[in-house]
């Protein structure tokens, strides 16, 4: 049976190797956007069979659900990893009075486990992704998982991952786009083409500090690795291992290390307030490595364009909104955002 001991060591191993510069990050030489037969690498765009394999990953994730609405909802979160994301988007589906197969949740962890399955499918997970320090290593006894290199086929499901943002905007679907708003400048373009495609937005931020946001991370990566290493896991984690996230990537979603919180939370408080499409702005918070979020900041928009309001006027605002708009029996009176 695998221990906590060796799981911390295999831990180093994957530390150094992602390191900058090292075999397991997105700059990789055997990353698969860095692949000259799959890619356009200098142009960073698929060649035609690359192509038709996202679009078959694309349409097998579009039928897999197919009871999402589409009413030209979004929820967008925001927050550095092992925050509780996942926890805190249960909740706010419930608040939405719909079910989650209501929805369709893009994450661009999801493609990744696509590409590492479909690596291992057609033969190139051996023969051109995995690095040599990698086979080194695993020569010498050491048992690496898939999961743990999905540094490697990180652009290419950024890429599906916006393809399926797309597409699902195009037909109006109701959509959970799962990131971190950690880029001031892509926070703002995806509020951009949500406002043009005429979407009623929540914003979500869950917020934690980055010693918590490093050690959840880490102690969802170690469950994981020792359940698939000691035979506990089931389906899909059986073979693919724990979700390997560098500490690295939270350090740099974070301004110093003593922050109470990323700055993820500036990104989306300003782009809920700067869109008018955004209905509803919330903030959850994790204070330790146990706790679920806490709600801890709910805002809305009694009207498109208006201004940000704490919940209590905005509760009073639409309890009142009946009774001054009085709509004729023979008219349905609007939806009013995500009070539905």
């Amino acid at each position: 049976m695998t221990t906590d001991d060796q799981a911390a060591a295999h831990r180093a191993a994957l530390e150094r190797l992602g390191a900058d510069g090292g075999p397991l990050t997105a700059q990789s030489k055997t990353a698969t956007a860095h692949n000259p037969e799959w890619f356009n690498v200098r142009r960073g765009e698929p060649r035609q069979d690359r192509r038709r394999l996202h679009n078959e990953i694309l349409a097998r994730f579009i039928e897999s659900r197919p009871e999402v609405r589409r009413d030209k909802k979004a929820i967008v979160l925001a927050g550095p990893p092992g925050a509780g994301k996942s926890t805190a988007q249960a909740a706010l589906i419930q608040a939405t009075r719909t079910q989650p197969e209501h929805w369709l949740p893009i994450n661009a962890d999801d493609f990744k486990d696509e590409l590492l399955q479909q690596a291992r499918q057609d033969g190139s997970y051996d023969s051109y992704l995995v690095p040599d320090e990698v086979r080194a290593l695993e020569a010498a006894g050491e048992k690496f998982y898939p999961r743990e290199l999905a540094a490697l086929v990180h652009t290419e499901s950024s890429i599906l991952a916006k393809k399926a943002r797309n597409e699902a905007l195009e037909s109006g679907m109701n959509v959970i786009i799962d990131g971190t708003l950690g880029n001031e400048k892509q926070a703002k373009i995806l509020l951009d083409r949500l406002q043009t495609a005429g979407y009623d937005v929540m914003v979500a931020d869950v917020e934690t500090t980055q010693a918590v946001s490093e050690a959840r991370t880490m102690g969802r990566w170690e469950r994981g690795y020792l359940d698939a290493e000691n035979g506990t896991a089931t389906g899909a984690d059986a073979t693919l291992g724990g979700r390997w996230v560098p500490q690295s990537f939270s350090a740099s979603l974070f301004t110093t290390p003593g922050d109470k919180e990323s700055r993820c939370a500036a990104n989306a408080a300003a782009v809920a307030a700067d869109y008018g499409c955004v209905s509803e702005y919330v903030v959850y918070r994790v204070t330790d490595k146990y706790s679920a979020p806490v709600l801890d900041t709910k805002r809305g928009r009694a009207k498109h364009d208006g201004p940000l309001v704490d919940a209590d006027t905005l509760a009073a605002v639409r309890t009142a909104a009946p009774a001054r708009t009085a709509p004729a029996k023979d008219r349905p009176a609007p939806s009013n955002d995500f009070e539905r």
